[in-house]
């Protein structure tokens, strides 16, 4: 994973903020205020009358508000994961606002996928985030237990909420998280109300101007969509973004990569005729040679005469990807032209071939009805426990492992 800020175009407090630590740091190197704060300045002008007798005085007021200053989000970097392909991954981010009062981050996911997959999805379980901010206006300590009430500016609206922040809200302040436990009153006239929230088992002592931002957390799940080459892990690349939803300059983002692990498991059926191979001392008309047990066969170029009899391998190989194979079972049909030959199957896991008897539900890993031939090789492979044929329960295969299945036919 990879954690990334872009940072151009910060504006003067954004750049305090990421500068000094706000969110890490123990506080912030100068005061902040608060986006929607009032500023109110009133002039007083005091007189007396020609004979000295003192007149009420004159004043005069004039409002500044305190514009919101973008920033850019702190976006978390979760661990990268690994998965199997039928088998979501799913992220869990906290984004955190370093602005100074209510912005909205929407967020996105694009994706790359290696070769080797396809149809992946990568989708956040919402698609933006609403966080609020305010700053702390009077020095104070946070108590370790009970609750501490924390001065912070109004925000010129009259409701229930102090620049975003609402009961229940998780806030960082000097890197350390809090819960809001209350909301002082929130009038439309300048001044100063309180935020209230419940000790996290540390005191804090926090200046004037230090950061109250919120955190929330949203999830990003990644679909691994269909696996096309099962002999390698394949990944998928996701990048996910949070950009202020106003001014796309500022923007965090961060890339995971989920590994998709492949089963890896893949065959090759190969044949020898041993009455050839008897008269001529090898088939050398095959080629794609393979020797197994001190015998040679081939993928092709195998030629037979009526009454000869052709040997058939099957190797099933599980590649060293860690995700097992599991209900591995082995379907082959008897070609045409030709006739089972009775007794000739054997399976081989690794400890050398087993003969299998032909008939079903017998304790062995292979059974056949004259038509077609079972195995079921790996740990767990069994022919049982019903009676039918082709009823058996296919065994589980893992890293670097090979099975080797054997039977014979007669060509008629």
């Amino acid at each position: 994973m990879l954690n990334q800020i872009k940072h151009t175009g910060v504006r003067p407090l954004a750049a305090a903020i990421l500068a000094a630590g706000a969110l890490a740091g123990a506080s912030q190197a100068w005061a902040n205020t608060a986006a929607d704060t009032t500023i109110r300045n009133t002039v007083t002008v005091s007189y007396a009358d020609a004979a000295n007798n003192p007149q009420t005085s004159l004043t005069a007021l004039v409002d500044v508000t305190v514009n919101l200053v973008r920033s850019n989000p702190l976006l978390s970097a979760p661990i990268d994961q690994s998965t199997d392909p039928a088998t979501n991954a799913v992220y869990s981010y906290t984004i955190t606002t370093t602005a100074n009062g209510i912005a909205t981050y929407d967020l996105t996911s694009p994706l790359a996928q290696s070769a080797g997959i396809s149809g992946s999805t990568a989708t956040t379980n919402v698609g933006s985030v609403i966080l609020g901010a305010t700053t702390v206006a009077s020095g104070t300590t946070i108590t370790a237990a009970g609750t501490t009430a924390i001065t912070v500016p109004r925000d010129n609206t009259a409701d229930t909420s102090i620049n975003g922040l609402v009961v229940g809200d998780i806030v960082i302040i000097s890197g350390q998280t809090f819960t809001v436990a209350g909301i002082g009153a929130d009038t439309l006239s300048p001044g100063n109300t309180t935020i209230t929230v419940n000790g996290n088992g540390t005191a804090l002592v926090v200046a004037a101007g230090t950061l109250i931002a919120e955190r929330k957390v949203f999830t990003m799940t990644v679909d691994p969509g269909t696996v096309s080459n099962a002999a390698v892990d394949q990944t998928v690349t996701v990048t996910t973004t949070a950009t202020d939803s106003v001014d796309n300059v500022y923007t965090s983002n961060d890339v995971t990569v989920t590994t998709v692990l492949s089963v890896g498991l893949t065959v090759q059926k190969l044949v020898r005729n041993t009455g050839y191979a008897a008269a001529a001392g090898g088939n050398a008309a095959g080629v794609g040679d393979v020797v197994y047990e001190g015998e040679t066969y081939y993928t092709g170029g195998v030629t037979g005469n009526p009454g000869e009899v052709l040997e058939y391998l099957i190797v099933v190989t599980k590649s060293a990807t860690t995700s097992s194979a599991t209900l591995v079972k082995i379907s082959d049909p008897i070609p045409p032209f030709t006739t089972y030959l009775a007794n000739s199957m054997t399976l081989d896991d690794g400890t050398g071939p087993a003969a299998l008897t032909d008939s079903g539900s017998d304790g062995d890993a292979g059974e056949t009805n004259g038509l077609s031939v079972y195995f079921y090789p790996g740990t767990g492979g069994s022919d049982g426990p019903g009676i039918s044929v082709n009823d058996g329960t296919g065994g589980s295969m893992g890293a670097n492992s090979v099975a080797y299945a054997v039977f014979s036919v007669t060509i008629n």
